[in-house]
């Protein structure tokens, strides 16, 4: 069930990256993707935002506990993707066009916030953790499924080695970030995590679990 689209000015465009990305995304979760996916989506309840939705595969799998899901996603030629999947969602849906970095959102509107496989190209994401910090309502979470950046130093160098080229053939993705790390130093406490292994080493590891607020209480709900 799709809302609207709503447009808020800021934008980038991969067209290219778009029209593979279902095809690449169903090879990633033959391997395991796709349960992962399952899971951290299924920690989502109430008012939802999830930054960075794509193409909208995660849209099928929101439970029946979420009231609403707002979509946001800075490329045109992937919300547009979005659409048919929207529609088939087991729950309202709302897309919006925006940057994690400057969320056209009011502070607490939301009870939980998504985001799989996005930290590694928002721009600022230091940035976008603290506007995920403030729109979340009180004892809200974000939960995520991340790649992040090798704990090995060989694994570490080659990702260091490959970025550079991953950022011009995946739309900015940086395969070598520390993104628990940014979650931490940005204001987010993590309070939970599972490290899981699935796709090219480059890509390795993932970790999927929840954060909220620094200061606020820890809440293993979900």
């Amino acid at each position: 069930m799709t809302d609207r689209i709503e447009p808020c000015g800021k934008a980038i465009r991969h067209p290219w990256v778009a029209a593979l990305y279902d095809w690449l995304c169903e090879a990633a979760e033959r391997r395991g993707l796709a349960e992962h996916r399952r899971r951290v989506v299924g920690m989502a309840s109430g008012e939802v935002l999830e930054i960075g939705g794509g193409t909208g595969r995660n849209l099928a799998h929101y439970p029946a506990g979420v009231s609403r899901v707002t979509v946001l996603e800075p490329d045109l030629h992937m919300y547009r993707r979005a659409l048919p999947k929207s529609r088939r969602a087991p729950v309202p849906v709302r897309l919006v066009e925006g940057v994690a970095e400057a969320l056209p959102f009011r502070a607490a509107s939301f009870d939980t916030v998504v985001a799989t496989l996005v930290f590694c190209t928002i721009a600022d994401p230091a940035g976008a953790v603290r506007q995920v910090a403030r729109v979340l309502k009180p004892g809200g979470r974000l939960v995520f499924l991340e790649h992040v950046r090798a704990e090995t130093p060989g694994r570490a160098r080659l990702q260091d080695l490959l970025t550079p080229l991953q950022r011009r053939l995946a739309a900015g993705c940086h395969p070598n970030r520390d993104t628990v790390g940014t979650l931490r130093e940005a204001g987010l406490r993590v309070v939970q995590i599972e490290r899981v292994e699935f796709g090219p080493p480059w890509v390795r590891p993932h970790v999927l679990g929840s954060a909220v607020p620094a200061g606020e209480g820890i809440s293993r709900g979900g």
